[in-house]
């Protein structure tokens, strides 16, 4: 893992990102990008110093802007970690997609109520267009989160598909040093034998390099319920999961099951598209 993004709107709620962003930077010697958004009340990139004068409230909100940018910089670096400050201008969540992908970042970590205009607090449309389409991991923290992660789940259908995705969730286990419990919900509308999950199961416990420490089928009336009642009855630290560009999780089932769970769990939630390069 080289680099981390961090988008922020230096929120009470973004603050967990930030410090967990440093966390797992210290155990990976990771850099860190501090991404702000601020919306402008024009293309401001295409004004010149004299235009920009024109718009002294918008001069104001940059340096405030910038100087809390460096900050967070300041304060990683202290912790012995490189980063560095991004300011963008009116920044969409289709084009911040586009921006994740075109700089290669290996992980993206938003705090549940940090980032204003890309989730309107984890509840919009916006937020599940970038749990959906963000090609790169997506680690959705709580207000109270903890960076250590020593039982990471990772629920799935265990098809061929999703065997990149959980590669992707066993380097970051191995940097969190987790163990990894796989878990497979069997939903009454596609029911299926527990030979036939567990010999799926089996092939991706073969290239976990031992950190599999368990294999479960939880019978439930959805996914998300079950995966939620799993997490809580067995002290799950991290959920990850398998979402796919259109469908979301297992096949064609509830379009919205990231954006769900990252409301309603407990624990912070990794989502790895399948598409994740």
């Amino acid at each position: 893992m080289k680099t981390i993004l961090v988008p922020t709107d230096f929120s009470d709620g973004s603050k967990s990102a930030v410090n967990t962003a440093i966390e797992i930077a210290k155990k990976g010697n990771t850099q860190i990008h501090f991404l702000h958004v601020l919306s402008t009340p024009v293309d401001w990139l295409k004004l010149n110093k004299s235009q920009e004068k024109n718009y002294p409230d918008t001069i104001k909100e940059i340096g405030i802007a910038k100087d809390k940018l460096n900050k967070l910089v300041k304060k990683a670096n202290d912790a012995g970690v490189e980063a560095k400050e991004i300011l963008n201008y009116n920044l969409g969540v289709s084009d911040l997609c586009d921006y994740i992908e075109q700089h290669n970042y290996d992980l993206v970590l938003i705090g549940s109520h940090g980032i204003s205009d890309f989730s309107e607090v984890m509840l919009g449309s916006n937020a599940q267009r970038l749990l959906r389409n963000a090609k790169v991991p997506l680690l959705v923290l709580k207000a109270k989160n903890k960076s250590d992660y020593k039982k990471l789940l990772f629920a799935s259908n265990f098809e061929e598909e999703a065997k990149n995705a959980f590669k992707k969730a066993l380097d970051f286990a191995k940097l969190n040093q987790s163990d990894v419990h796989l878990l497979y919900v069997n939903v009454p509308y596609h029911f299926e034998d527990t030979s036939t999950t567990m010999a799926r199961m089996k092939k991706f416990e073969k290239i976990s390099d031992g950190l599999v420490k368990g294999k479960h089928i939880y019978n439930s009336h959805g996914e998300e319920k079950g995966i939620l009642e799993f997490s809580e009855e067995n002290n799950i630290d991290i959920i990850s999961l398998t979402t796919h560009g259109k469908s979301g999780f297992m096949r064609m089932l509830a379009p919205s099951i990231a954006e769900s769970l990252a409301n309603h769990s407990g624990v912070p939630v990794l989502s790895i598209n399948v598409k994740s390069k």
